[in-house]
């Protein structure tokens, strides 16, 4: 091979190497800068303070375009999606809205009210032991004795000093009731004062 065949052929390598080296070579070179540590982006617009060179009043960054934003206390922002709340949406205006609502509301039940008078003698509440529990509470008959009287079974003296059986016969539980007899208003000792049916009180169940 002659010197110029040798020539000749270094120069088709050559020209070849370049070709491939210029097809891996990317259009456009991007050329990354890494900050240093403690290094703080300055924000898209603010006042530079003279003091310590540190930017005042930044101003949020703007929204990616195709989602929501929703600004929070400290001027930051965060991406709402389907599972969060924006109470941005939830206006003054409509709390004000809502608000006259439930007042139409409530007005219109009191309008619809309806008070209903007695019209007969309101019975009152009696105090003291409650005779239509006791009596429910016991299965004996009347007469039949059930606690033990040593004075034996006579006439009680006691009974005319109230007006009424169940006046008698809540005394009666009020002062001991049918173990004591403390004013002998049950002597045949079938812990019922007097001439106190419970029957009556029975037939409520």
């Amino acid at each position: 091979m002659t010197r110029e065949q040798s020539r000749a052929v270094l120069g088709l390598i050559a020209f070849g190497l370049l070709a491939a080296c210029s097809n891996s070579i990317p259009n456009e070179v991007v050329v990354y800068e890494v900050p240093p540590p403690g290094f703080e982006a300055p924000p898209t617009t603010g006042t530079v303070s003279s003091s310590d060179g540190a930017f005042r009043n930044p101003v949020s960054p703007p929204a990616v375009a195709g989602s929501s934003v929703a600004a929070t206390s400290g001027g930051s922002v965060s991406e709402i999606g389907q599972d969060r709340l924006n109470l941005a949406d939830y206006s003054l205006e409509q709390q004000k809205i809502d608000a006259a609502a439930a007042e139409r509301e409530l007005a219109t039940a009191r309008s619809q009210l309806v008070v209903v008078q007695p019209t007969g003698a309101v019975p009152q509440s009696r105090g003291g032991p409650n005779i239509a529990l006791y009596a429910q509470q016991t299965t004996h008959a009347l007469g039949s004795q059930v606690y033990p009287r040593s004075r034996g079974i006579r006439l009680s003296s006691n009974c005319g000093r109230y007006s009424s059986s169940d006046d008698a016969q809540r005394a009666f539980l009020a002062n001991g009731g049918p173990t004591t007899d403390r004013f002998n208003l049950d002597p045949d000792g079938d812990g019922f004062a007097c001439d106190w049916d419970p029957g009556p009180y029975r037939a409520l169940r």
